[in-house]
């Protein structure tokens, strides 16, 4: 358990204040103003000494992480580097402006005829004592390209580098978000860890009290000091791990060892709907930093090539001078002017080291746009990866919260039963464990469900933030009041092979003159069937049908309740969600839909159906499938439209006729 710790300030200030005799008695009478009590710290055993505490929300902690010393700023500074080299390649066109300033005193020549004047013994001077002093402008003219291919391969490393800075931000808060969901759940299983060793104590007291009784026995007690035990373990490790994952996110945010860090609870703000996934499509991956990086690194490889290729050129630079050069500097006038040079450098023949650069440069691009190939295949998989664990984690989230509630009720049953004595200890044991584990698996999936769908976007640390705990939680697509995906813009179920539920049998036979129709049973219902052969006045919207073997159909109380269509049996569908995805869109329904198992209205016609996939919603089902396949050409594709209202009336009807039969037959049975 959790210590409290007093700061060492308030042990040194009392033991000042007993050492300290200088204070009256009357100043000690005096009542003071209380001081607030020391705000006690939390302290683990196996972590560091904690003297303050901090709360993060998980925005918080991507913040602090992002401003902390990391790989991210390495890749900031990276950056900078870059865009001082498109800097100095810019510069590199304008003129360099310099002032040479120079002396050259040489000794005067030793050779002469008599009555010449002094002059200079070195043949490169042009006088005994030169000076010099110019102003100078010199640079290259880009005849050769070199220059603007030099400019484009920064600005395209610079991009590079941009994309890199992109790459490690995001890694940075995916790994922060990671270990920040990791505290988050390593604390909940402390927590649970916790309360299952109190739960287990109490048993075992529940226990020892029953054996005292006399109506225990001491297997019992073994066992359940051997679950405490267990529990204990448990707890260890669990306190291990929470300061383990307290440690990395220190490490990544910055916050000092010293200080316990607090989390946002799990359950707040728990995701209800897959709604927010509509905007998350595979155009999204075209958009990643990594494709980015691999673009600007292949275009900088072309421009290498191309500057390699121009090394052999013509290079044409300038300088200009404006100054003196004179071996009087008191006749500066006479020497002083200007002077210009122009120079032209033809490159012949360097041994094949430029083609070789050439030739390097592409390679690198070469193998760059292989790379891009095979990173746009990962990041693609890495995006319906994660969708897939989003959406998975989110279906169970319910599954896990319904099946949590219900250990715990399990719970609370077996441990009255246990004390009452009709429960054996091993119900006890198994139920305590079952309702940890169900707890646990409904925090990993919340877990789950926001580190997966933190990781589909573009730049996680711009997501958009947390809602409060108190907005109202978005709507399901699916809730009461959303709109029927069978109804469409008409407001009315749609038409198989022309027919809608509601027809009379003559309004039918007039799409299906062949259509006989049987006597109605004590139920209501008339059934009737016809293969199918395309007449004349079906209308275009039955195109549907063109393949369909038999049509099956039902009247109810003379209105058409039942349409089912039979294709030939086959063995083309690898599965009924292959064919659900081709039907749907001949059918031009988009809607959830949904198994058996998830079907609002339960009842079935045959076995066949317990594998169709079906839209339900205002007293209509829509369902198709291909049966129950077995090991040969026995698929049997269909699709189905009922009215469920007239289902359950004729439901109804049925039970009241078996519930006279019974009755009568129980009436002639007596004496």
């Amino acid at each position: 358990m959790p210590r409290f710790l007093v700061p060492r300030t308030c042990a040194l200030t009392l033991l000042l204040c007993l050492l300290c005799g200088q204070a009256s008695l009357t100043e000690a009478q005096q009542p003071r103003p209380a001081e607030p009590p020391p705000e006690p710290y939390y302290d683990y055993p196996y972590g560091s000494d904690m003297t303050m505490r901090r709360t993060l929300t998980v925005d918080e902690a991507v913040t602090l992480a992002l401003s902390n010393a990391s790989a991210y700023q390495q890749s900031r500074l990276e950056e900078e580097s870059a865009r001082e080299d498109v800097r100095q390649a810019r510069a590199a066109f304008l003129p360099q402006f310099s002032v040479p300033l120079g002396y050259i005193g040489t000794t005067p020549s030793q050779v002469r005829a008599p009555g010449e004047p002094l002059t200079f013994s070195h043949v490169s001077a042009s006088a005994i004592n030169e000076t010099t002093a110019f102003l100078n402008a010199s640079g290259p003219i880009d005849l050769s390209g070199k220059l603007r291919a030099s400019l484009r391969r920064s600005r395209a490393l610079l991009a590079a580098t941009r994309a890199g800075t992109l790459m490690a931000k995001r890694e940075l808060t995916l790994a922060t978000v990671d270990a920040y969901y990791g505290l988050v759940l390593a604390r909940q299983k402390r927590r649970l860890a916790d309360e299952t060793l109190a739960l287990a104590e109490a048993f075992v007291n529940l226990a020892l009290r029953r054996q005292a009784r006399g109506e225990g026995e001491a297997a019992d007690i073994y066992r359940i000091r051997s679950a405490a035990a267990t529990r204990r373990d448990e707890l260890e490790q669990a306190r291990l791990a929470e300061s383990a994952a307290m440690s990395l996110l220190r490490v990544l945010t910055g916050v000092d060892f010293v200080t316990h860090i607090g989390v946002a609870r799990l359950t707040q703000d728990v995701p209800t709907a897959a709604a927010a996934f509509l905007s998350y499509t595979e155009e999204m991956v075209r958009l990643r930093p990594e494709l980015a990086q691999l673009d600007a690194q292949q275009e900088a490889a072309r421009e290498e090539a191309r500057l390699a290729r121009r090394e052999l050129f013509p290079e044409l630079s300038y300088s200009f001078n404006a100054g003196f050069d004179t071996a009087d500097i008191r006749r500066l006038r006479q020497y002083s002017g200007g002077s210009a040079v122009i120079s032209l450098n033809i490159p012949l023949w360097n041994f094949g080291a430029s083609k070789s650069r050439e030739t390097q440069a592409h390679l690198r691009a070469r193998s760059l746009d292989l790379q891009r190939e095979y990173t746009v295949q990962r990041l693609r998989q890495e995006f319906y990866d994660q969708r897939a664990a989003a959406l998975s984690a989110l279906a169970r989230i319910k599954l896990a919260e319904t099946a949590a509630d219900l250990a715990q009720q399990n719970l609370n049953l077996i441990f009255v039963r246990y004390r009452q004595g009709e429960a054996d200890i091993t119900d006890v044991i198994d139920a305590q464990g079952n309702s940890a584990l169900t707890r646990l698996a409904y925090y990993q999936a919340i877990a789950d469900y926001r580190t997966a769908r933190v990781r589909l976007e573009i730049d996680p640390s711009q997501r958009v933030p947390a809602r409060s705990a108190g907005a109202p939680l978005p709507r399901s697509p699916d809730a009461g009041g959303a709109k029927c995906a069978l109804n469409g813009a008409a407001a009315e179920p749609p038409a198989l092979a022309g027919l809608r539920l509601g027809m009379t049998a003559e309004q039918a036979k007039f799409l299906f003159p062949d259509l006989s129709v049987e006597a109605a049973d004590e139920s209501g219902v008339a059934k009737a069937s016809v293969g199918v052969r395309p007449p004349a006045n079906r209308p275009s919207a039955a195109s549907l049908v063109s393949e369909v073997e038999m049509i099956n159909v039902e009247f109810t109380d003379g209105r058409l309740s039942f349409i089912r269509l039979d294709f030939p049996h086959t063995d083309r569908w690898q599965s009924t969600d292959q064919f659900l995805s081709v039907m749907a869109v001949r059918l031009g329904l988009a809607g959830a839909w949904k198994p058996f198992y998830e079907w609002q209205d339960k009842g079935v016609r045959d076995l066949h159906a317990l594998q169709d996939m079906a839209l339900e919603c205002d007293g209509v089902r829509l369902s198709l499938g291909i049966g129950l396949e077995g090991i040969g050409v026995d698929q049997s594709p269909h699709v189905a439209l009922e009215d469920l209202k007239a289902a359950r009336v004729v439901e109804q009807r049925e039970d009241a006729k078996k519930r006279v039969q019974e009755e009568g037959g129980g009436q002639r049975a007596k004496p």
